[in-house]
Formats: structure tokens, C-alpha cells, sequence
């Protein structure tokens, strides 16, 4: 077995101005440290406007060499940050720092604030090649005591994630017609979370920010619930058909098929695990995994999963591959309130009163894109540019350039790309009647059940009907339906019945976020 795996590397796409190339090399391993380089293009750590910053989530996989069945596990890294280290070109001198966490599930990695620039010390521009080397933490148990640790497999992943700074911000828009969105009460008002909400009373009845009874959770929310004051990291994109290719490929066999088995009728649902992915056309492209022995039994050695289009968002998620992959990486869903909070943002740090009928990039212009997902496509960025007529899923950060601005490349107020448009966003709340007021901050374990789930308690188990999840953001063929991709819009508060974990739609992606704990 050789001895160090090649790490994923795919191209990401900026959320501020254009392409953003992260690259993270293999890693090397000594004495329970792994070494490796990571670049990125247009990092920024800024301190005046949404004063928030860019960072990659950096967490390993590791694999016993002769272990069987493709059983990779979550390695921990040490938590303190005395133990990391990033250098350039084997000096000390950087211009990103590690950040560990409180529970060894990966690192950060964000640029450092400029100390060079006026004041404030903001930074903005291309992450050049750091070299970072981590500390390993204690022994994850679930990995097989077989095996000389210098013959180990790693693997080093690397999530582009955005920072969503503590603060006020208001949850519903005002508008007039006060349907399902969220207000103050039974008015037409949008009602603000404050530190004393969030941190001290809770948000109580949902008498309180809806306008009737089956809006919310019948339940009162408690402080504990993340409603979105304190802050957190959300992913830049959407998930990715790259990244969830290389969460398959470090399932055992059984995950994968319990996971993947087709759900067509017209499929056999014995046969090797398959996983759906969209292709830009609106068609869904099977990949066999492996085949029958001449006995016409299938083997159980894992699969090895590819896609031709890495940079494409991952649609046709139910709720449970979205969960599963969530906790597989050490992140957690978002709730609607945190979804709301980082559209809007707070405007500078005050929390002014929203806009009404506001689309994710601040304003009510909406514009479709008039090219399918190609990559080799030249884009025109328009005033509210969002995919969401084209029966197509875009690339990731298709509209941002060197000269495009928030609203033509559509981008939120602190900078996450396609929270309108391209696949719906998966969150938990909603309404009509679950309780989903369990719900904590806390963040996915790395290890998932024996049937390939996530095991997080708290977590809502199913999607679709009155499941404690709810679709935000609209995707690629809401067509007139264009009022669904508003920041505010709660059609979906008692959930999809397209879907529930017994289907899969094209148009359902997600994203996740994590919490400082």
C-alpha cells in the first residue's frame, strides 16, 4: 500500500470577485504530524462594513493500512494552538493562521488582517503557498489497531467557509401581504434578534414571529436554539458534486449501498449502490459501482465514485445525505434564521430594517443567466443575477469577477455565493407541528451509523412533511415562481413532499455551518 494518498484538490470559485482556485497538496507524515501546502485566491479579512472574514475548514480521514472494507475514520487534531504551524517557503513568516477547535474536529485557516495597511488593517487579495503542518490528536477508536502508522492513508479536506459575525439583524422583511415569512407577532412588522432573545429569553411562542399558528414550531424556542445572533461559519457554496464524491469514497461498501440503492421502481434494488447526480440537463446520470460475479452476486469492496463536473452544486440530496455529509465533515445544518441572517446581514453593524421583498444580494432586481452550467461559458452579470429559469444547475461563483458587485454577481451581504437560485437550501425549522426546538449548535462527530446516517442527537432524522426541516432560497426552474427565492419567503415551512428521504430532486442541495464549540 502506498504510503500517503493523494488529497482531493478541485476548484472552487470565489464569493467576492472571481475564481477560487484552493489547492492543497499531499500531505506528508511524521511523528503524528501531517505537513502539506494550501493556496487560495481573493481571501479577505476586513474590518469595517460586514467586518468578517474568509477561512478554509481543514479536517482529516485517515485509513489503516490493510484495513478492509474502505473503513476511513475522523482523525482528531490537537486544540491547542501551539501544536500548528503555518509557514512560507520554510520561513516563519505568513499571512494565514491556524485556528483550532474546542473539540479536535479540524482547524481553521484564515488570512491574517494586515497589520501594513490603514487603519483598519484590512487584507484582501491571493492566499499564496503557506505550509501548514498539524499536530494529531488522540487516537480516533474507531480506527483498526492494524497496521504500521508510517504506512497510514490521509487525507486532508479543505472547505472554503465564510465567517457571519455576532450581531443583530432582523428576521422577515415587512412586507405588506404577510403570509408565511416571519414577523413581530400577528403584524406585518420584521421583528429583530437581539443578544437578550439569543442569549438570555429565548425566542418563545411562535406567537411571537409568525403570523399564524402553523408557521412555527409549536414548541417555544429556547436561547439555546441557534436563532443566528452569535456567530458562526456558513460554507461559501453550495455543496459540491467534488466534495460529496470524495465523502462516498471513503464510505465502507455497506453505507454506500444502504445510502445509494435507487429508489426508481423500474431499478433493482439489490443492485450496486448508485448515486444521482445532476449533469446541467436536468437528466440524472447513473454510476454503477461495481458488478456481479459470474455467480451473479455482487461483491462488498467499496466503490469508487467520480464525477465529470466537481464544480457543479450536488442536487438530488434528501435531507439525510445532506445531514450525513454534514456530520461527516465536523459542520452542522443551519437553521432559517441563520439562513435569513446571512443573506441580510446587519448593514454595518446596526441592524436597519430590511427591505421589503429583498432577494439574498440586498435589493428586488432579479435577472436569469442566459448560459447552461459550461464552464467555458462567458457570463454577463446583470443586476440580481440568479439561476433559477435555465432548467440547468450553474457553476459555483459563475457571476463573480474583478468588476462585478454584490447584486450582478449575487452574493449576500457578507459575501456567500447562491443562497437564491441553483439548488434549494436545506434548513431546520418550519412549521406545522414538529417540534424541532432541540435543536443545539452542536456540531457533526466525523462518524457516521452503520446505515450511512448522521448520528447527531437533536439533529431532525427525516426531511419532507412536517419533518423540522424546510427548503429557503428557491433553485434552477422556479420559473414565475420567483417570489420563493426571496430572503423571507417560508412557503416550504411544513416541508417538501418531493423531498422526503424516500426520493431525491434535482433541485435539492444544501450547505452547512459550525458553531464554536
Amino acid at each position: 500500500m502506498k504510503k500517503i494518498q493523494l488529497i482531493l484538490t478541485l476548484l472552487l470559485f470565489s464569493n467576492l470577485v472571481q475564481a477560487n482556485n484552493l489547492n492543497i497538496s499531499a500531505p506528508t507524515y511524521s511523528n503524528e504530524t501531517l505537513s502539506f501546502t494550501i493556496t487560495w485566491d481573493n481571501s479577505w479579512n476586513i474590518n469595517s462594513g460586514p467586518s468578517n472574514h474568509d477561512a478554509v475548514w481543514i479536517f482529516v480521514k485517515r485509513q489503516k493500512c490493510g484495513n478492509i472494507n474502505n473503513r476511513w475514520v475522523h482523525q482528531l487534531l490537537s486544540t491547542s494552538t501551539n501544536d500548528h504551524s503555518a509557514k512560507v517557503s520554510g520561513v516563519t513568516s505568513t499571512i494565514v493562521s491556524v485556528i483550532p477547535v474546542e473539540d479536535g474536529m479540524g482547524v481553521f485557516i484564515k488570512r491574517l488582517p494586515d497589520a501594513s495597511s490603514s487603519n483598519p488593517p484590512n487584507a484582501v487579495g491571493n492566499v499564496t503557498t503557506q505550509t501548514i503542518t498539524l499536530k494529531l490528536g488522540a487516537t480516533n477508536p474507531n480506527i483498526l489497531p492494524t497496521g504500521n502508522d508510517t504506512q497510514d492513508n490521509f487525507k486532508v479536506i479543505g472547505i472554503e467557509m465564510v465567517y457571519i459575525p455576532q450581531g443583530e439583524f432582523f428576521i422577515g422583511d415587512g412586507r405588506a401581504t404577510n403570509s408565511n415569512n416571519f414577523s413581530a407577532g400577528t403584524t406585518n412588522q420584521p421583528l429583530k434578534i437581539t443578544n437578550n432573545i439569543q442569549n438570555v429569553t429565548g425566542l418563545g411562542s411562535l406567537t411571537n414571529y409568525t403570523s399564524a399558528p402553523a408557521y412555527g414550531c409549536p414548541v417555544p424556542l429556547p436561547k439555546d436554539f441557534p436563532l443566528g445572533y452569535n456567530g458562526y461559519y456558513m460554507m461559501k457554496y453550495e455543496l459540491l458534486q467534488g466534495q460529496f464524491v470524495e465523502y462516498l469514497n471513503t464510505l465502507n461498501y455497506d453505507q454506500q449501498a444502504l445510502r445509494l440503492k435507487p429508489t426508481d421502481n423500474t431499478k433493482n434494488p439489490n443492485s450496486a449502490p448508485t448515486v444521482y447526480f445532476a449533469n446541467g440537463q436536468g437528466t440524472n446520470v447513473y454510476i454503477p459501482t461495481t458488478t456481479p460475479s459470474s455467480s451473479g452476486i455482487y461483491n462488498t469492496k467499496a466503490a469508487t465514485f467520480a464525477t465529470g463536473y466537481a464544480w457543479l452544486p450536488m442536487g438530488y440530496m434528501n435531507w439525510q445525505d445532506l445531514a450525513a455529509y454534514l456530520d461527516w465533515s465536523g459542520l452542522r445544518p443551519m437553521t432559517e434564521f441563520e439562513f435569513e441572517k446571512a443573506c441580510r446581514g446587519n448593514n454595518g453593524g446596526t441592524a436597519n430594517t430590511p427591505i421589503a421583498n429583498e432577494y439574498p444580494w440586498g435589493n428586488t432586481s432579479i435577472s436569469n443567466p442566459s448560459h447552461s452550467f459550461n464552464n467555458n461559458h462567458t457570463w454577463t452579470a446583470n443586476e440580481g443575477t440568479c439561476n433559477y429559469q435555465t432548467n440547468n444547475i450553474i457553476r459555483a461563483g459563475a457571476w463573480a469577477t474583478s468588476t462585478s458587485n454584490r447584486s450582478q454577481s449575487g452574493a449576500t451581504y457578507y459575501g456567500i455565493m447562491e443562497m437564491g437560485g441553483n439548488v434549494w437550501e436545506q434548513c431546520v425549522g418550519g412549521g406545522s407541528g414538529y417540534d424541532y426546538s432541540g435543536f443545539r449548535t452542536t456540531n457533526g462527530n466525523g462518524v457516521l451509523s452503520d446505515l450511512g446516517l448522521a448520528d447527531v442527537t437533536g439533529w431532525p432524522i427525516n426531511g419532507g412533511p412536517n419533518s423540522g426541516t424546510i427548503m429557503r432560497g428557491g433553485f434552477f426552474y422556479n420559473n414565475g415562481s420567483t417570489y420563493q427565492i426571496q430572503v423571507s419567503d417560508r412557503t416550504f415551512f411544513a416541508g417538501d413532499n418531493w423531498n422526503n428521504n424516500s426520493d431525491r430532486d434535482a433541485g435539492a442541495g444544501g450547505r452547512g455551518v459550525r458553531s464554536f464549540n
